[in-house]
């Protein structure tokens, strides 16, 4: 009986001595899947982190795009109005600086004076590739400067052909 005893004894701590490395292991899995779940709330936070950047670098975006279509659109509307009012407007002429008439007739260099007027002498010269006759209104001139206007802005056409 005693022999029976230790036999069981023996078996017994064999038993215990494998429910230990069971329970060691068990715990070792435990303290493993532990880790992963650690690790896998560490990568879904940083996911989470990385779509709401993304998602504000996408409003920033839009915000961006909205505010250059809303530009484009009004450059486009000032364009159109622009448009619509030159067709509207009838421009038969343009009027020059000093600068650019003596340029077209070089200083009203003696050259390029065509003749005579009542007003004082006319200029031949070149505005805009456009052959024209620049008057010049004396100050002692016998008709009036208002007559002079009227004749001026009257004028559509060229006066002579160079």
């Amino acid at each position: 009986m005693a022999f029976c005893l230790m036999i069981q004894a023996k078996e017994l701590n064999e038993w215990k001595t494998e429910e230990l490395r069971k329970y060691e292991q068990t715990r070792l899995s435990e303290d493993q899947a532990l880790a992963i779940i650690r690790m896998e709330k560490a990568k879904c936070r940083a996911a989470m982190e990385a779509a709401e950047a993304a998602k504000k670098l996408a409003e920033q975006e839009a915000q961006k795009r909205k505010y250059a279509e809303m530009k484009a659109q009004r450059e486009a509307e000032k364009t159109d109005r622009a448009l619509k009012t030159l067709a509207q407007k009838d421009v038969r002429y343009r009027k020059y600086t000093i600068d650019e008439i003596e340029v077209a007739t070089e200083k009203f260099a003696p050259k390029f004076k065509i003749g005579e007027g009542g007003y004082g002498p006319v200029y031949k010269g070149v505005l805009d590739h456009t052959p024209v006759a620049i008057k010049i209104l004396r100050p002692d001139a016998a008709q009036g400067r208002k007559q002079f206007q009227q004749e001026v802005t009257s004028i559509t056409m060229p006066l002579f052909h160079i």
